[in-house]
């Protein structure tokens, strides 16, 4: 997958997200102009300080050949700090290899002297290269469960548990050790033992009304005069709702947190797996030969991956806000299979799995 992008074109900077954890993994700043930089306390980079490489030199100090690299293709030269990248660019300057054990070391030099930063990267990781995405800071846990992974486990193409792993830090340790464990829950549970097993919600939301009630038959609109209610675990990325009447867990609900969803940033991406058999007819498996029946559904699953020939329409949902009736993300097409409902964007991804216990 691709790098998340978020590029703040005025201010000339790029934040590089990791597409699994989401997790910011690099600041690029691509134009040096629009910003002013200190290291110590002192400028390199202002509208009275240029960026020139003797700057960088002067600011960060020297640095050993492996760690300046020239690019042949690119025609640019890289200067590279622990953390740290600063491009320059050879367009306009020449470039002549050192001799001896230094074969590979290519040195800049322009006729006018002066060779400024193009652009610089910020990193966490090896190099530039090979950046990656740290682990959550511990002062962001502050008694949070952080989710590692949720493994669905079914029986008979029946949901059965949510089996969760999660990260833990406890409150005013002195030791930076993350603790990690690991529960479950199924339908059925009451809100207390939830509440034992995961912690409290960030949030809990009470349902006016359910608008799903007029799929319902006669007998069940007419059950219970409470409404149901909602936890919310945005670090987890999932929801569970419980019955109004009997407060038993009756839904689950994970998030995949792409962009271009209604809820985006809302929610942190619950990396479940879904194991799933399909029940293929001979009509479909001539028409594609290729569909498996035995599936493992992940967060990054492509609906046609799952059911590349839609069985049946699915439902359209508009979502809007009371204050606001313009969604600009647009709807997302709800499909049911098994005892599930996939929640899908426009563009194929998976914006969030429902899993239901039948009636």
């Amino acid at each position: 997958m691709n790098d998340l992008v978020l590029n703040l074109s005025r201010d000339g900077i790029k934040l590089i997200f990791d597409p699994y954890n989401q997790r910011l993994k690099m600041i690029e700043i691509n134009d040096m102009d629009k910003v002013s930089l200190k290291y110590h306390g002192k400028h390199f980079n202002s509208p009275t300080v240029s960026p020139t490489i003797e700057q960088i030199n002067q600011s960060f100090g020297s640095t050993t050949p492996c760690t300046e690299i020239f690019d042949e293709n690119k025609q640019r030269f890289v200067m590279n700090f622990r953390g740290l990248a600063f491009f320059f660019s050879a367009d306009d300057a020449q470039t002549h290899p050192e001799g001896g054990a230094r074969s590979g070391y290519r040195r800049l030099s322009s006729p006018s002297g002066i060779i400024k930063v193009t652009k610089l990267q910020i990193y966490h990781g090896a190099s530039f290269t090979e950046s990656q995405a740290p682990e959550i800071p511990l002062s962001v846990y502050n008694g949070i469960c952080f989710l590692v992974k949720a493994d669905v486990e079914r029986a008979n193409n029946v949901f059965s548990s949510l089996k969760l792993t999660l990260n833990t830090h406890k409150l005013g340790a002195d030791n930076e050790e993350i603790r990690q464990f690991q529960t479950s829950i199924t339908f059925g549970l009451p809100a207390q033992e939830v509440d034992s097993r995961l912690g409290a919600p960030t949030k809990i939301y009470y349902k006016s009304h359910d608008k799903m009630k007029i799929h319902s038959p006669v007998d069940r609109q007419r059950e219970g005069l409470k409404s149901d209610y909602i936890y919310n675990y945005f670090s987890l990325g999932l929801d569970l709702i419980f019955d109004g009447a009997s407060h038993k867990l009756k839904k689950i609900l994970l998030h995949t947190n792409y962009p271009g969803h209604y809820n985006f940033n809302i929610y942190m991406r619950c990396n479940f797996t879904i194991p799933l058999t399909l029940e293929l007819s001979a009509e479909q498996r001539m028409s594609n030969p290729y569909q498996s029946e035995q599936l493992s559904i992940t967060p990054y699953t492509k609906w046609n991956d799952i059911v590349p020939s839609n069985r049946q329409a699915p439902v359209v949902l508009r979502r809007k806000e009371s204050l606001n009736s313009i969604n600009p993300f647009g709807c997302t097409f709800c499909h049911g299979l098994q005892d599930m409902i996939f929640e899908v964007m426009k563009n194929g991804h998976i914006a969030a799995v429902t899993i239901y216990q039948p009636f």
